[in-house]
């Protein structure tokens, strides 16, 4: 049962975090925060936690498929390089990210125009916090299917849960740029 949690969840706070955030995406909580695809002009900005993981592998997977897009995270500090486990599998799936470098939230340019997109709900009030309420956003797991509001920092899980982490992260970017 644990190899199952971990392995598909990450962890048990993972696991409660997902069917929890599930539910309330089922009663309406994230309605503000459709699967809605962004306007031809706008830029993507993926954020998650560290800037390491989820977010690094969407921005270079959006910029494959031609967009233009960009990552930061709203708890790291700049200039650390990509987790070597996601330039890894970024490799694997012909992408690369031995170049990036972390940027935190607050020294990001946004621009008015940009399209935000979080990896978990509990990024929504951190990001209105520290840049504020005025972009459009979406939550990166919407666009999954089956669509669930909330893709668990893969950092401290599993090799197993790592890579399936970095493929819904795929999942979700490939069908926000159709």
């Amino acid at each position: 049962m644990s190899r199952l949690v971990y392995g598909y969840f990450g962890s048990k706070n993972g696991l409660l975090r997902f069917v929890g955030h599930g539910i309330l995406a089922t009663f309406g909580a994230y309605r503000r925060y459709p699967a809605e695809k962004p306007d031809e002009n706008q830029r993507l900005v993926f954020i998650c936690s560290g800037n390491i993981c989820r977010s690094p592998l969407a921005e270079v997977y959006a910029r494959s498929l031609g967009k233009e897009a960009s990552s930061c995270g709203l708890n790291c500090t700049d200039g650390h390089p990509a987790d070597p486990r996601a330039r890894q599998f970024a490799a694997a799936n012909g992408l690369d990210l031995d170049n990036h470098l972390t940027v935190n939230v607050t020294n990001f340019e946004f621009s008015e125009n940009d399209f935000i997109i979080l990896m978990e709900p509990a990024h929504i009030d951190d990001f209105h916090r520290k840049v504020g309420p005025s972009h459009r956003m979406a939550l990166a797991g919407a666009y999954c299917s089956p669509p669930n509001p909330y893709i668990h920092d893969p950092y401290s899980c599993s090799d197993e849960f790592f890579s399936r982490c970095e493929r819904k992260v795929m999942e979700a970017v490939g069908k926000l740029c159709e």
